[in-house]
């Protein structure tokens, strides 16, 4: 997907990281805006308020940038009358950023999105998240942890405390959910201990960082696609989230697709969004506040 016009936008203070770079700089709190076909940043707040999708990449919470991951196929979101916002966020690197700055950050560019929807033409009961592996971490975090306040950003301005950081659903594109399966898989192991800032005893880091731990009754709906063959996000990542969603009785909010067949690539750890646009879409439009 070309890059849109309107990039690098500050969600908050740490803007480091500005352009399309893969550099390992540390990551920003900036954002870029990709309209819904036929929409322009002149006519964006013409017609009736538009949904919004918040992009969150992957890189294992260390690495990549907002530019790296995003899908051509991602064009059937646009074409449906959705924005997608892609944002960067602070990196774990050096012994900096370490959990929770990554979720902190993502919340607080949800608040962002909202607190400018009437600027932007956007609808702030309409907000969706979507993330490729650590992204979908995130992205499920955020249907999860709404309302832990130990997971916002504690210097929040005013217009962003004013609004919150819930999403009305959400789409983990080969998440690492789960993060304990993340280390003991041998591939990730120092990445964890760097995201985490920990690398013995810890157990509560592990499930704080972890999405299945933080479900319960108000958890917003999850679409999670594996792969059989993912050696970084096994499906059991995503088996550990769907037992967590019936255990609190709201079984229906999450949905589990492993993909078993086609190309081995998408069945490990690249998504076939051209397969899956349409779930992906018929699920954020299914789960908004007015669908019937």
């Amino acid at each position: 997907m070309p890059p849109p016009p309107e990039v690098d936008i500050a969600y908050g203070p740490v803007t480091g990281c500005a352009g399309p770079t893969q550099d390992p700089c540390g990551g920003s709190q900036t954002l870029d805006i990709y309209r819904a076909t036929g929409v322009t940043p002149q006519t964006a707040t013409q017609g009736s308020p538009r949904k919004v999708v918040v992009w969150i990449h992957g890189g294992g919470f260390v690495a990549a940038d907002k530019t790296g991951s995003l899908s051509k196929y991602f064009k059937g979101l646009l074409d449906d009358g959705w924005d997608i916002v892609a944002i960067n966020y602070r990196l774990a690197q050096n012994g900096k950023n370490e959990f929770p700055t990554g979720i902190r950050d993502v919340k607080r560019a949800v608040r962002w999105v909202k607190a400018n929807a009437a600027t932007q033409g956007w609808d702030p009961t309409a907000v969706a998240a979507m993330g490729h592996s650590a992204g979908g971490n995130l992205a499920q975090m955020l249907a999860t942890t709404a309302g832990d306040p130990s997971l916002e950003d504690p210097d929040l301005p005013a217009e962003l405390a004013a609004v919150d950081s819930s999403v009305t659903s959400a789409t983990s594109l080969a998440g690492v959910s789960d993060m304990r399966s993340f280390r003991d898989s041998g591939l990730f192991t120092k990445v964890v201990a760097e995201y985490l800032g920990c690398s013995e005893n810890c157990d509560a880091l592990l499930d704080a960082a972890s999405v299945q731990t933080h479900v319960d009754a108000n958890s917003a709906p999850v679409l999670a696609i594996h792969g059989a063959l993912d050696p970084f996000a096994a499906p059991i990542q995503g088996e550990l989230v769907r037992d967590a969603y019936k255990k609190a009785g709201i079984g229906d909010r999450f949905k589990l697709i492993i993909v078993d067949d086609g190309p081995k690539d998408f069945q490990a750890h690249v998504p076939d969004m051209r397969r899956w646009i349409g779930d992906v879409v018929s699920w954020f439009n299914d789960h908004l506040p007015d669908a019937g």
